[in-house]
Parts: structure tokens; C-alpha cells; sequence
């Protein structure tokens, strides 16, 4: 389902130096020897849903026959909210196969229970021509960031 997946590695020894000189600290042993590199994987599915994993989880990767349990933060790509289970401080539980949200489907599959997600779903793959009326403009790409809570099979 997760086409085009990359793996993306970020060197940390310029930004710990930096950190380090604006604390006027002049040398740090963990500046000496290789750089600290922090891995995580994105992509796009085969229906335009742009991911990229924030920290990985563990255990079996989700399919679309499990039942996932998920808290999500969704707002318009300008930052302005359209829901969150945080604030109702409540996760949201569904079938992958059957998602609220249809490109939650190809967004979450793949996620291991645990992990944080944050996706990109273009309009056709969240509310599309209608949008939410007050809440979600009509053609809205939507911006959700998820945690994995749990998954059943």
C-alpha cells in the first residue's frame, strides 16, 4: 500500500554543535566520533496520502483487517484545528478497512502499535467537494498527526 517509501537520515553533529557554542560550552564528547543519526521512513501511497513516521513503535505493522485504536490531531494545512481525540481526551477505535476518514486506510497501514504518524491526505482522500460545512473547506488537503494507541485483530 505505502508507495514510494524513503528512509531519511539526519546528522545531528552540526545542530548538537550549535546547541553546544549558544551554551558557551567549547568542546562536547559527543561532537567527537561519528554523528548521531535519527532514521524514520515516509512516502506516498498509491492514492496521494503523503506520510511520514515520527517515532516508529513496535510489534506487528497494522493491516487493513485489524481493528486500530488511534488519538489524531487533524487541522487545514494553514494550523487551523478541525478535530482532535486529544481534546476529548478519547481515542477514536474502527476497522481500517471501514476508516471515518477514507485516506486514513492507506495512512495508517503499515504503522506498528505505538508509533506516530504524520500524514498529508489530499482532498479526494479526506471530505473532498463537500468539505465540512463551518469546519473544512470544500477541496481541503487535511493534516493529521496519529498515534497508533493499540490494534485488535
Amino acid at each position: 500500500m505505502h508507495c514510494h517509501a524513503t528512509r531519511t537520515v539526519i546528522h545531528l553533529r552540526a545542530l548538537l554543535g550549535a546547541c553546544i557554542a549558544l551554551a558557551g560550552l567549547s568542546s562536547c564528547a559527543l561532537l567527537q566520533g561519528n554523528p548521531i543519526e535519527i532514521q524514520y521512513d515516509s512516502g506516498i501511497t498509491a492514492g496521494g496520502v503523503q506520510w511520514e513516521d515520527t517515532s516508529t513503535g513496535s510489534g506487528e505493522p497494522v493491516t487493513e483487517e485489524d481493528t486500530v485504536t488511534i488519538h489524531y490531531v487533524a487541522q487545514l494545512q494553514d494550523g487551523t484545528p478541525v478535530d482532535s481525540t486529544l481534546d476529548r481526551g478519547v481515542p477514536m477505535t474502527f476497522l481500517l478497512s471501514t476508516p471515518p476518514v477514507s485516506g486514513l486506510r492507506e495512512g495508517i497501514t503499515g504503522m506498528r502499535p505505538g508509533g506516530k504518524r504524520s500524514m498529508l491526505l489530499p482532498p479526494d482522500q479526506a471530505f473532498g467537494a463537500q468539505g465540512i460545512p463551518g469546519r473544512v473547506p470544500p477541496e481541503a488537503a487535511i493534516h493529521f498527526a496519529i498515534e497508533l494507541v493499540s490494534v485488535a485483530n
